[in-house]
């Protein structure tokens, strides 16, 4: 992405984040910002609105369609990217609004990667746990199971890691073997 791209994605996610913390809408937004990146993720939506071959008003109609579900502070604000002619540009801005929220209230998503399914109360013992380690709140937790882990947990949040799995203890011993 080009310079140019980026202070465009800026000049609409700076403000309307402030926005959003000016009216203390943060659970909300984060709700609906999370939503509709799974649904763009899931049904190829950002690369649909890269495509220069795609009509302008096309690419507007698919994202007036997110407008029924979410709050009236981000159906204002994804009609003026429409109003504005934005459309290609609208799922970067809502990753960067939803990176810029994150931010602002230090509150993550957090992705826990164990080769088996964590019970309830392992989860609830292991958040305090990195909220403390990474210095966050953690917003939500997202699983993921890789068996090849063998044991223990990868955790990733705000660009950081702790991976405290089998598999890595083993890397390191190999490692120190040579």
């Amino acid at each position: 992405m080009d310079k140019k791209t980026v202070k465009v994605i800026e000049k609409y996610s700076m403000p309307f984040v402030q926005l959003v913390l000016e009216k203390g809408e943060e659970n909300r937004i984060f709700s609906d910002l999370a939503q509709i990146k799974q649904v763009a993720e899931e049904t190829g939506l950002p690369s649909f609105l890269k495509k220069v071959a795609v009509d302008e008003s096309d690419k507007e109609k698919t994202i007036s369609f997110f407008q029924d579900s979410v709050s009236p502070l981000l159906q204002n604000f994804i009609q003026v990217l429409i109003y504005n002619h934005r459309a290609n540009l609208f799922y970067d801005i809502l990753v960067d609004c939803l990176n810029r929220l994150e931010k602002e209230t230090n509150r993550f998503e957090v992705t826990i990667t164990s080769a088996h399914p964590l019970t309830d109360e392992q989860k609830s013992r292991l958040l305090p746990l990195i909220e403390k380690k990474m210095s966050l709140k953690v917003r939500s937790v997202k699983e993921q199971i890789d068996e090849s882990l063998i044991g223990g947990f990868v955790i990733f949040a705000n660009h950081k890691t702790i991976d405290v799995s089998i598999k890595q203890q083993l890397k390191v011993v190999k490692e120190n073997l040579k």
